[in-house]
């Protein structure tokens, strides 16, 4: 039998921590298993080679909000319904992930999931005092997240805070998503029929998004994901908007003591975003492979390799007796509110093209506020989407 082929992706979590749950179950099952790890920004692209070409990884993990279009490709392996009983079925996992894991008849299973994903406020507690800002009323909501930065800047804090302004990271799309939810509007229609980038309570978020450069450096136009981090650890920036392993990694005694001590935690004073990934089996498997792959599901959403798994890197759980076990930790009190009161976005088949374009054009406005003194950000804003999505809903029609 030829080896079994899954594939990872990584982009902050440690990869060796997810490696030795799946090595543990190649020595369980005595035969071969062949792991590759993709970057974030290039999954999509080995996605669709492996769509075309019917060749590569069997088992994959795939992000959530890629579920639309990889469904409407056909080229997934539903699992059977002895497979799901075996695996917990949807009783076992959270609401929010399973949705995205049907099929667009709402009763075939093409996914299970396998970790959750949402964004928290990081802040330096002592930078934050000496501005006069009180961390308890701070993040209430959008209103008052901007007066507190305003007052870091005035009390002479180059960088208030540190957001990604460039790289290919979707992590932009999930900071910008909180407040467009936040200010009551959306990318797209519930249906995935029309994008409303320009829609008035879009724009109306996206303006209270971009106009976080007040509070960043000219230097600030490069940042990504990696030196958004760095900038904060080194104190750099006063408060950073970053995901579950960031804690993991300020818990695991990744950093230094004199860092760690002095972070505090808050959730978005937007609307949460929620994402997560799940792991699929390609339609081109063998016959021969299919039950080892579900085993191996199996084994890697099992309880207690999910709770070494957040342990290790940081990754929560998409299993709900997981997380119960998690919350009773007061540390990740912040992350499961985030978690409960967040929103996920909606399952559509071309949300992955959408997510494309929208990067695009929200790389092109970074780029043209940091290369104006003055930016106009409603002109910039409504020249860099208004193309995109007259072009997107004429695709979305056809």
């Amino acid at each position: 039998m030829q080896p079994l082929e899954i594939s990872i992706n990584n982009s902050v979590y440690a990869p060796e921590a997810i490696r030795r749950v799946i090595m543990e179950f190649e020595e369980l099952q005595r035969g071969k298993i062949d792991v590759k790890i993709f970057d974030w920004s290039v999954a999509w692209t080995e996605f669709m080679k492996i769509n075309i070409y019917q060749h590569g990884p069997v088992v994959s993990e795939t992000g959530d909000t890629w579920m639309g279009s990889l469904t409407s490709r056909n080229c997934l392996r539903p699992f059977t319904k002895d497979e799901l009983i075996s695996i917990g079925g949807e009783q076992a996992f959270i609401k929010e992930m399973w949705q995205s894991c049907i099929d667009f008849d709402e009763k075939t299973v093409v996914a299970i999931p396998w970790s959750m994903d949402t964004y928290l406020i990081y802040y330096h507690r002592d930078l934050l005092a000496r501005a006069g800002v009180d961390e308890n009323t701070a993040f209430a909501n959008t209103a008052s997240f901007a007066a507190a930065l305003e007052k870091l800047r005035r009390a002479g804090i180059q960088m208030p805070i540190a957001i990604p302004t460039s790289g290919k990271s979707n992590s932009m799309i999930h900071h910008a998503s909180s407040w467009v939810w936040a200010s009551g509007g959306d990318f797209m229609s519930d249906d995935g029929r029309q994008i409303f980038f320009t829609k008035q309570e879009t724009l109306a978020g996206l303006k209270t998004y971009f106009d976080l450069y007040r509070f960043m450096p000219p230097e600030a136009q490069s940042l990504d994901d990696e030196t958004c981090v760095q900038a904060f650890v080194e104190k750099n920036a006063a408060i950073a908007i970053q995901n579950p392993p960031f804690l993991s990694s300020l818990k695991n005694g990744q950093w230094p003591d004199q860092v760690r001590e002095n972070i505090g935690l808050a959730v978005h004073p937007g609307t949460p975003f929620i994402g997560g990934s799940h792991l699929i089996i390609w339609s081109h498997i063998p016959a021969d492979q299919e039950k080892s792959a579900v085993g191996l599901i199996r084994h890697m959403t099992s309880t207690e390799n999910l709770l070494r798994q957040f342990e290790e890197t940081g990754l929560v759980p998409a299993r709900l007796e997981a997380l119960n076990r998690i919350e009773s930790n007061p540390v990740y009190g912040p992350m499961i509110q985030s978690l409960k009161t967040g929103r996920a976005y909606k399952r559509t088949p071309l949300w992955g093209l959408v997510e494309d374009r929208l990067l695009e054009a929200m790389q092109n406005i970074w780029h043209r506020i940091f290369s104006d003194p003055d930016p106009d950000i409603d002109l910039i804003l409504r020249s860099a989407l208004a193309i995109p999505e007259e072009r997107l809903n004429l695709t979305l029609s056809q």
